[in-house]
């Protein structure tokens, strides 16, 4: 089963001409604009039908029959002339350009593109279309429960591309009294902390001491929630504390605290959750 499928196959008519030279298109009988898909910056034009000529990414787009491509690395121009002629082509929006193309590339691939494998049982194929996830809802329904492979990253346009790849079909048991919580929640998101609460030793009497969390999340986009603790005590901003729904906690220092009070956070994404260690206030 192929990751990225037909329906990325966005549009294609008539021929064109590709003058290497000049890196400009011209079509015959060609729609840029007016098509089912009008062609934008940033989409991949296949040129030539079976053997091709090679893929190149648009630059521009000047009317329904004029457009201009961003490099030749990855066109075969005929040998004489430089210019490929009366060429079939389609336009499609697989990410060529964000591997292949320096015109194109983010300037790290690698940080808005997440990969995992989830396991999606029959109530998650049933209800992921309707189901919003970084406010792209449908873009996570899936054709079968078992085992299934998501990409997501965001392409040169701002837009959120999802994929879903069946890994191994089959039945993963659901009961609506044990998980049904979590089948709202689709791909459940992974939180790690990167930063963990640190003890704070020798804080002035008159002074503030401060405890940092720091975390990572997949899917880059999903929503985090913070929540401090004293011991056991839930706190709220307001007298010695603020931060107390953020990533930094600050405790005022006043006469009547005494050492060794511990500080912890619990971060939440939907239902998961995560508790740091545990910080201990030592005082000057």
């Amino acid at each position: 089963m192929s990751l990225w499928g037909n329906k990325d196959l966005v549009g294609n008519a008539g021929s064109v001409e590709i003058n290497l030279s000049t890196e400009a298109i011209t079509g015959t009988a060609t729609t840029f604009t007016t098509s089912g898909h009008v062609v934008t910056e940033g989409d991949i034009i296949v040129v030539g039908a079976g053997a091709t000529y090679g893929h190149a990414v648009i630059k521009t787009v000047t009317s329904n029959t004029v457009a201009s491509i961003a490099s030749t690395q990855y066109l075969i121009p005929h040998p004489t002339t430089g210019i490929i002629t009366a060429a079939s082509y389609y336009i499609t929006q697989r990410p060529i350009y964000t591997l292949e193309d320096v015109n194109y590339q983010a300037p790290d691939v690698k940080s808005n593109r997440t990969s995992a494998v989830f396991g999606v049982d029959a109530q998650e194929v049933g209800t992921a279309s309707t189901i919003a996830v970084g406010g792209k809802a449908a873009a996570y329904a899936v054709a079968h429960s078992g085992w299934v492979g998501v990409t997501t990253y965001v392409d040169t346009h701002g837009n959120l591309r999802v994929k879903s790849e069946v890994l191994v079909a089959g039945g993963i048991e659901f009961a609506a009294n044990v998980d049904a919580a979590d089948d709202t929640k689709f791909p459940d998101p992974t939180i790690n902390i990167t930063t963990d609460v640190a003890d704070a030793v020798g804080v002035a009497t008159d002074g503030n001491a401060t405890f940092t969390v720091a975390v990572s999340v997949n899917p880059t986009y999903a929503p985090l929630t913070y929540q401090w603790y004293e011991d056991t005590t839930e706190l709220s901003d307001g007298g010695d504390y603020s931060g107390s729904t953020t990533t930094v906690l600050t405790v005022a220092n006043d006469s009547d605290k005494d050492d060794g009070r511990e500080y912890k956070v619990v971060i939440a994404s939907g239902d998961t959750t995560v508790t740091s260690g545990v910080g201990t206030i030592t005082y000057a």
